[in-house]
């Protein structure tokens, strides 16, 4: 993809996705109004059962009918944190606008209260987590533990961003709160599964789009994040100091390590639940769509002699490749404590997000700048080639 191919990708999907903030962000702010007053808008479960239908949004198996109860008793934490998430998410999609990032003294203003306001929602969502428990959750044991992979994942982005802007390693900080802005935004993409994934199943009930929204984004999230790093970063080199991936050798050990362990995970899910199910198939396709994505762009990278944005493509696809060896050892790590569907279903929904995390974190660490060493003596002066910026 040539320069400008990639900025104008990258400004459509920044519009779409402030676009989805915009919408999403008073349905948030407003949704736990009702627990307070009967008579609130209700702006997101009106909207849903107008798209959707009315039993899907109301009914039984929806979160309206089943954490009535949950919700009501936890109403002022719920307050707490769908509040502070709205909020959260505006204030991020206007921190990855170029244009507003010009005025370094609003940037560095408005990012603090970003972060601030971020972690302020994830405290809100763990007080939450803790008070309900695993099978208080909707969803049960599985969707629980995909949110509080959520809220620790946002939080460590949140302060290795902050940290890494505080070092001057400006790449490293845009993209660290892409990944934290992409945890943010499963919110609204999970009302958007619910929306697409419920008109196209009319039989289903929410509890089953919900969990099928889930395993999409188990991939998608941390994958999106790597995806709008890319769209920020126009350099085609790296700090002389880091040194190249291991080569061939890494590349076959993990084709035979994600070949092994898709057989075994096929095996243990058919013996333990027969034919797939509408949840697990679309954690297929969400995974094999983010292969097909990272094979074609490391293909095109190497075609036109981009080493840099090759070897990010690379890790990812790595990373990619790890996904169901991560589940199926989640599978049994999770099976200790709840039963084996609780447990597949926890594994599902963040086994891919563990090696994806992991191979972003690696992209996001081979973008730093190598200083050298301060001189010592006069002779030992070199200019710096890389120029840094100050910090947002």
């Amino acid at each position: 993809m040539s320069t400008t191919m990639k900025n104008r990708a990258a400004l459509v999907g920044w519009a779409a996705i402030t676009a989805l903030a915009v919408f999403y962000a008073p349905m948030a702010i407003e949704y736990t109004w009702r627990l307070f007053h009967p008579g609130s808008p209700e702006l997101w479960n009106h909207a849903y059962a107008g798209i959707v239908d009315h039993d899907e949004a109301y009914g039984s198996g929806s979160i309206h009918a089943v954490e009535a109860t949950r919700y009501a008793d936890n109403r002022w934490t719920l307050l707490f944190h769908t509040t502070t998430g709205g909020v959260a998410i505006l204030l991020f999609a206007a921190q990855f606008s170029s244009r507003l990032r010009r005025n370094l003294r609003r940037h560095r203003i408005l990012g603090r209260v970003a972060l601030s306001v971020a972690l302020i929602g994830m405290l809100g969502a763990m007080v939450y987590l803790l008070a309900v428990g695993p099978h208080g959750t909707f969803d049960g044991p599985a969707f629980h533990l995909q949110l509080w992979a959520l809220a620790i994942g946002t939080t460590i982005a949140i302060v290795l961003g902050f940290a890494a802007v505080r070092q001057r390693q400006i790449a490293m900080h845009q993209a660290l709160m892409a990944y934290a802005f992409a945890l943010l935004l499963t919110a609204p993409l999970l009302r958007v599964a619910y929306l697409v994934l419920g008109s196209a199943w009319p039989d289903s009930t929410q509890l089953e789009t919900n969990l099928a929204g889930a395993a999409f984004l188990a991939t998608w999230a941390p994958f999106g994040a790597f995806l709008a790093a890319r769209g920020m970063d126009h350099t085609e080199r790296r700090s002389a100091g880091i040194r190249p991936l291991p080569g061939r050798r890494l590349d076959i050990a993990m084709a035979v390590t994600a070949a092994v362990a898709t057989a075994g995970l096929g095996a243990s899910y058919r013996s333990a639940f027969g034919s797939l199910d509408r949840v697990t198939t679309t954690s297929i396709v969400a995974l094999v769509a983010a292969v097909a994505v990272a094979s074609t762009n490391l293909l095109a990278a190497r075609r036109l002699g981009r080493p840099a944005a090759a070897d990010e493509w690379r890790t990812m696809l790595l990373a990619l490749a790890a996904a169901p060896l991560a589940t199926l050892i989640l599978w049994q790590v999770y099976a200790i404590s709840f039963s084996d569907a609780d447990a597949f279903g926890g594994a599902l929904l963040t086994g891919p997000a563990v090696p994806v995390s992991l191979g972003f974190l690696v992209v996001t660490w081979r973008r730093r700048r190598v200083r050298r060493p301060e001189p010592t003596t006069d002779w030992d002066f070199h200019p710096p080639t890389d120029e840094v910026a100050a910090p947002v």
